[in-house]
């Protein structure tokens, strides 16, 4: 787990609790600006991280185009958007919940990226693990959206058993995936899942699977550039079907009445 973060009201003390959690692998980076922040968290996930960054609204602004980066490359990172009120610095103290459009589709270009909102304070929890089992499965940024009445609420809450909670071991990519014509075997890194769409997540420095990366337009399998407009067709349909296939269980209808 890495979190690359910069302080922001009333996201900031995600930060304070994980930085208090080193014993456990949990790497912090309390960057100079939002930007660096997100930045060094997509870093942290082309390393082989499960990578997270905090902030609030204004913050989501700053970050927009690295998220659509990460949509590009196609790597699993959390965005954690703690709200508060807007627009611009807004209301620093004060919650809201008025950042679903900006998640939605607050980027250049065609970005889709899903959303995962808690309801409760315990449901952030859940909601936070639902949120890196859909990235790190779909090789995909996902936000969390949250807001300042849940991060400073609290309500009586079980700690579950390690057996309940959901497995998020990664397979990461070990050797060649794809045969040419000539019959030679190469690393495409953009060789999908046939039933996710998620593309193999290759560790840096391992021997045989190098491969570009970057925010220009990349070719569909081998991930080289490309600026052929049908490919590009291709790619946005193929990142949106991938968001289109991720499995979210029904919702549960929770009415005093039944």
């Amino acid at each position: 787990l890495y979190l690359g973060s910069y302080p922001i009201t009333p996201a900031s003390d995600i930060l304070h609790e994980l930085s208090r959690h080193k014993n456990f692998g949990v790497r912090t980076f309390q960057a100079e600006d939002e930007i660096a922040g997100i930045g060094a968290a997509l870093g942290a996930a082309f390393g082989g991280a499960l990578a997270v960054t905090t902030t609030s609204g204004p913050g989501v602004a700053l970050k927009s185009e690295t998220i659509g980066l990460a949509v590009s490359l196609e790597l699993p990172l959390l965005i954690v958007d703690i709200q508060r009120g807007g627009p611009s610095t807004g209301l620093p103290t004060k919650t809201e919940q008025a950042d679903l459009l900006q998640a939605m589709y607050g980027r250049n270009g065609e970005a889709p990226v899903p959303v995962v909102a808690p309801a409760t304070p315990g449901d952030c929890f859940t909601a936070a693990l639902e949120a890196a089992r859909i990235a790190l499965t779909y090789r995909t940024p996902v936000f969390l959206l949250s807001d300042g009445y849940l991060a400073n609420g609290s309500e009586p809450w079980r700690i579950p058993e390690p057996g309940e909670l959901p497995d998020l071991r990664v397979q990461f990519a070990s050797g060649p995936n794809h045969t040419t014509e000539a019959g030679t075997e190469v690393f495409w890194p953009y060789k999908r899942d046939p039933r996710t769409l998620a593309r193999p997540w290759a560790v840096p420095g391992t021997p045989g699977l190098e491969h570009r990366i970057g925010g220009i337009e990349k070719q569909d399998g081998t991930g080289n550039i490309s600026y052929d407009p049908a490919n590009h067709d291709f790619m946005v349909r193929t990142r949106q079907a991938k968001i289109d296939r991720i499995e979210v269980p029904d919702a549960a209808v929770d009415d005093p009445t039944g």
